[in-house]
C-alpha cells in the first residue's frame, strides 16, 4: 500500500484511504444481506412441520376414521406440498429426507389411520411418523443456524478488516502527516527562539511535507552558520566567566571555614576534596609541622579509606574516601606553608601527566596555600598567646601566694623556733608538739616553694614537645645525665592548658629524681593508646623505700592533684630493674587537631 499511495499527494492518499474504507464497508453490508436472504421460509417451514406434527396426533384421536375425517387427511397431505417446506427442504439439501417423510406417509401411515379400529393400532406409525418430522426439523434448523454463523463471521471478518484498514490509516496519516507537520511545527517554535539544531527527517518521501520540511532545513542551516561563530565566542567567554565564579566561589567559602570553629581537620578535609574536583590535582595532602621541625607532623588528608586515630568526627562519610590514592608514576608537587614567622608545613599533591595544570590552576592553589598560611599563623599566634595569658595567671598566683602564705610560714617558723629556744619552760610534751609543727612548717614550706617554682615555669616555644625538650635539656644538665625523650603524640593532640599540667608533673618527677633517685639513667615517654594519653617518667635510681612515715612525700600530692585536674590519674609504680616511675593516664579534652 505504501509503494502504491506514495507517488500520490497527501490529499489523494487521504482520498484513496477513504474510498477502500468505504467499500469494504458495502461489501460488509452486500454480503451480509445477500447471506440473510438465504435463510428466508426457514421458520415458516419450521412452522409447517410443527403443524404436520399436531395433525398427525390428530388424525391419531380420531381413530376410526370414516368420511368426515377424509377432509383431514387431504389437510395434512397438502402441508407436505406447501411450497415454503419444499423450498427449504431443497434449499438446505434435505429432499432425501423430506421423500423419506413423504413416502412413510402414503405407503405406511395413512392407510394404517384407515384401517385401525382404535388409535393404538396406529399408534407406533404415528410416533415413527412424528420422529422423521423432528429429524427434518432439526436438520433445517442446524442448516439455518449455520447460515445465520457465516453471516456473523462475514460480518466480523468486515469490520475486523475494516478496523484494520482503519487503524492502518490512522498510522499512516500520523506518519505522513502528522508527525512531519509536528516536525516543522517544532523547528519553527526552534527558530524563533534562536535554536537551528533541529532538522526535518526526509524518509525519501516527496510530498507537500518533504519540500516545506527541505526548505526549513536549508533555512536553519544558513542561520545556524550565521549564529554558529557568535554563539561559539559567547560560550567561550561564558564558562571562563563561570569557572572565575566557580573558583571565587570556592575561595570565599574556604576562607569562612577555614576561619570557622570547629577542628581543623573538618575544616581542611572538604576544602581538599572540593579542590580535587576544580583542579587536576589528585591524592592532596597537607601535613602541619610541630614547632616548624618537619619531624613532627600530622598528616591530613581527604583520601584516608579509614578513619584516623585522633579523629573524632561521627560522619566518616565527611572525610574518609577511597579515590584519589597516591600512584608512583604519577608526578609530585608542594606548596610550602610558611612565612616570616614560622614555617607550619606543606602542601604535597599528584596530578596526571596528561593533566598538567594551567595558570588558573597556580593561581587558584597559591590564593589557597596563603589562606591556609596565615589561618595557621593566626592559630599558632593565639595558641601562643593563650599560653602566655597563662603563664601570666601563673606568675600572678604565685606573686600573691609568695606574698602572703610564703611570708605567713616564714613567720611561723621563726615563733616556732623562738618557742624552741624556750625548751627550759616547755614540759616534754610540749617540746615534742613544738618540734612535730617545726617539721609541718617545713614541709609546707618546701612544697610552697616547688609550688611556687612550677608556678613560675615559662614556656618560650608553644607545644608540649618543645616544652619537653626544654626541660630535658635543662635537667639533663642538673642532673649530668643524658635524658631519654621518646615523644610519639600528633601534633595538637594535648591542648596548651593541659601540657602545662603534663609538664609541671614531669619536672616534678625529673626534680624528684634530682634530689633522692641517684640515677644513672632518665627516660621520659609519651603515648597515646587508644584515645588516652601517657606520661612515664623511669629511672634506675634508688627506688622507692618500703617503708616511710610520709607516703606522700616525694611531691607525690601535688603531682596527684595536677593529675585530677586532667581528668585522669598519677601513680608512683617501682620498676622490675630497680628504679621508679612516675605514671600519668588521661584523656585529652579537645579534638586531636583544633
Amino acid at each position: 500500500m505504501k509503494r502504491l499511495l506514495a507517488p500520490l499527494s497527501i490529499v489523494n492518499q487521504v482520498a484513496v484511504l477513504m474510498i477502500l474504507l468505504g467499500i469494504l464497508g458495502i461489501a460488509g453490508m452486500g454480503i451480509s444481506a445477500w447471506m440473510s436472504q438465504s435463510i428466508q421460509g426457514n421458520a415458516h417451514a419450521i412452522n409447517k412441520a410443527g403443524s404436520l406434527r399436531m395433525q398427525s396426533y390428530r388424525l391419531l384421536s380420531q381413530v376410526p376414521l370414516d368420511a368426515r375425517n377424509e377432509a383431514l387427511v387431504r389437510e395434512l397431505d397438502q402441508d407436505q406440498d406447501n411450497p415454503d417446506l419444499q423450498r427449504s427442504v431443497e434449499q438446505e439439501a434435505l429432499t432425501e429426507q423430506f421423500q423419506t417423510l413423504h413416502d412413510y406417509w402414503q405407503l405406511t401411515l395413512m392407510p394404517q389411520l384407515r384401517q385401525a379400529r382404535q388409535p393404538a393400532d396406529a399408534a407406533p406409525q404415528v410416533a415413527h411418523f412424528v420422529t422423521l418430522l423432528d429429524k427434518l426439523v432439526s436438520g433445517i434448523d442446524r442448516q439455518t443456524e449455520r447460515r445465520l454463523l457465516m453471516v456473523t463471521l462475514v460480518q466480523s471478518g468486515f469490520i475486523a478488516l475494516t478496523l484494520l484498514l482503519l487503524v492502518g490509516t490512522i498510522c499512516y496519516l500520523r506518519n505522513r502527516l502528522l508527525h512531519p507537520w509536528r516536525q516543522l511545527v517544532a523547528m519553527a517554535l526552534s527558530a524563533g527562539r534562536g535554536d537551528f539544531s533541529r532538522r526535518f527527517a526526509q524518509r525519501g518521501h516527496q510530498d507537500e511535507m518533504a519540500s516545506l520540511g527541505g526548505a526549513l532545513n536549508r533555512m536553519s542551516d544558513e542561520l545556524s552558520a550565521m549564529y554558529h561563530g557568535l554563539e561559539q565566542r559567547v560560550a567561550e567567554k561564558t564558562a571562563d566567566l563561570q569557572q572565575k565564579n566557580q573558583v571565587l566561589s570556592f575561595l570565599y567559602r574556604a576562607s569562612r571555614q577555614l576561619h570557622g570553629n570547629e577542628p581543623l581537620c573538618s575544616r581542611l578535609t572538604p576544602i581538599l576534596n572540593q579542590l580535587q574536583t576544580l583542579t587536576p590535582l589528585r591524592a592532596i595532602q597537607v601535613r602541619l609541622y610541630e614547632n616548624n621541625s618537619q619531624e613532627q607532623f600530622v598528616q591530613l588528608s581527604g583520601n584516608l579509606p579509614l578513619r584516623p586515630e585522633y579523629c573524632t568526627n561521627p560522619v566518616c562519610s565527611a572525610c574518609l574516601n577511597d579515590d584519589g590514592q597516591q600512584h608512583a608514576h604519577h608526578p609530585s608537587l608542594s606548596w610550602s606553608l610558611s612565612d616570616k614567622l614560622g614555617d607550619y608545613g606543606v602542601l604535597v599533591a599528584q596530578h596526571p601527566p596528561q593533566r598538567p595544570l594551567n595558570d588558573d590552576h597556580h593561581q587558584l592553589i597559591n590564593t589557597l596555600v596563603e589562606q591556609l598560611t596565615s589561618v595557621l599563623a593566626i592559630e599558632r599566634q593565639v595558641d601562643h598567646q593563650q599560653q602566655l595569658m597563662l603563664m601570666e595567671e601563673r606568675a600572678a598566683i604565685a606573686r600573691e601566694l609568695h606574698d602572703s602564705i610564703a611570708q605567713s610560714l616564714s613567720c611561723l617558723k621563726m615563733q616556732t623556733s623562738c618557742l624552741q629556744m624556750q625548751g627550759a619552760e616547755l614540759s616534754p610534751a610540749n617540746l615534742a608538739l613544738v618540734q612535730q609543727m617545726r617539721e609541718e612548717l617545713n614541709i609546707a614550706y618546701r612544697q610552697l616553694r616547688e609550688l611556687l617554682t612550677t608556678f613560675r615555669l615559662r614556656l618560650t616555644e608553644p607545644g608540649l614537645l618543645a616544652a619537653l625538650q626544654s626541660t630535658v635539656q635543662e635537667f639533663s644538665q642538673r642532673l649530668g645525665v643524658a635524658i631519654d625523650l621518646d615523644y610519639q603524640l600528633t601534633p595538637r593532640t594535648v591542648p596548651s592548658y593541659q601540657a602545662i599540667h603534663l609538664l609541671q608533673i614531669a619536672r616534678e618527677a625529673l626534680s624528684n629524681i634530682h634530689k633522692h633517685a641517684q640515677a644513672s639513667r632518665v627516660s621520659i615517654q609519651v603515648v597515646n593508646r587508644r584515645g588516652e594519653v601517657t606520661l612515664s617518667v623511669c629511672d634506675n635510681g634508688r627506688g622507692l623505700p618500703e617503708e616511710t612515715a610520709r607516703p606522700d612525700h616525694y611531691g607525690l600530692i601535688i603531682m596527684r592533684d595536677r593529675a585530677k585536674s586532667l581528668h585522669g590519674h598519677c601513680e608512683m609504680l617501682p620498676c622490675s630493674g630497680g628504679g621508679t616511675e612516675v605514671r600519668v593516664v588521661f584523656k585529652p579534652d579537645n579534638h586531636a587537631i583544633d
